[in-house]
């Protein structure tokens, strides 16, 4: 097995980011075990799980995915029940973000993406986000990732400082054409029998949709010397998402989000 300890050897920036995320899932855990939400490990996060049964060497983020009716049940419960080491980050609770996707911040640390627009005072601390899984109509595989790339990149747009160039100054005047003529596609098919499942579309990062028994019923998985909520089937999910997702990829794409964390 190849050393990996370039990356998060104990000591690291990395390896501390890494810790710290741990500790906020952990109480994400706590709040659902007790009040039965619904929840898992997604993506990366369930990837590096499987793969190397804790955080991918080089990852430094978590994600973490829940139904519709279990993600507004653990926004409404979250509020009160999080420790004051955490905050809750939604369009309501902290406004300036400007984004939809819900986050759990740490209060304690300032995570610092190439992104960041400091003329906003919204939360910057490390986070963990917080995805939304909602019924899926059977549609072409093609078609819908097609709608989903188009409509998270006529979304995302909008989330961080553009240059002004003649090609950003004729996306801001076509984009949101684009994406409400995609929003109306879409409710239209929505219009068929919903047998699949996937992510709200404006975070549809893969543009996936899963049959249910992939996910359901849940079940418990180390990670990183805790045990956290995965899908049914990690194989058949993860493989959906990347193929070969044992492979390890070369060094050229281990991709390291942060630019600076500070902790305070």
């Amino acid at each position: 097995m190849e050393d990996f300890s370039q990356y998060n050897g104990e000591g690291t920036t990395l390896r501390k980011v890494q810790l710290r995320l741990v500790d906020m899932l952990v109480e994400i855990d706590k709040i659902c075990r007790k009040h039965n939400i619904q929840y898992w490990i997604d993506f990366g996060t369930l990837l590096g799980a499987i793969r190397h049964k804790g955080f991918i060497p080089w990852d430094d983020d978590v994600d973490v995915t829940m139904p519709t009716g279990d993600l507004l049940r653990f926004l409404e419960i979250a509020q009160k029940e999080l420790p004051s080491s955490l905050f809750l980050q939604t369009k309501t609770s902290d406004p300036s973000f400007g984004r939809t996707l819900n986050k759990i911040r740490d209060n304690h640390s300032l995570y610092i993406t190439p992104n960041e627009d400091f003329s906003k005072d919204y939360h910057k601390g490390l986070f963990i986000d917080l995805f939304e899984l909602v019924p899926y109509p059977t549609v072409r595989p093609k078609l819908q990732k097609a709608i989903m790339r188009w409509y998270m990149k006529t979304t995302s747009f909008y989330f961080v400082k553009q240059e002004i160039t003649l090609k950003n100054h004729l996306a801001t005047l076509t984009f949101p054409i684009i994406r409400a003529g995609l929003h109306v596609l879409w409710m239209l098919l929505n219009l068929k029998p919903k047998n699949k499942v996937g992510y709200e579309k404006h975070f549809s990062v893969y543009g996936n949709s899963y049959s249910k028994d992939m996910i359901y019923p849940l079940k418990d998985i180390p990670f990183e010397g805790h045990v956290f909520r995965a899908p049914a089937n990690p194989d058949r999910y993860l493989t959906s998402i990347y193929g070969d997702y044992m492979k390890i990829p070369p060094e050229e794409k281990r991709r390291i989000h942060m630019a600076q964390v500070f902790f305070l």
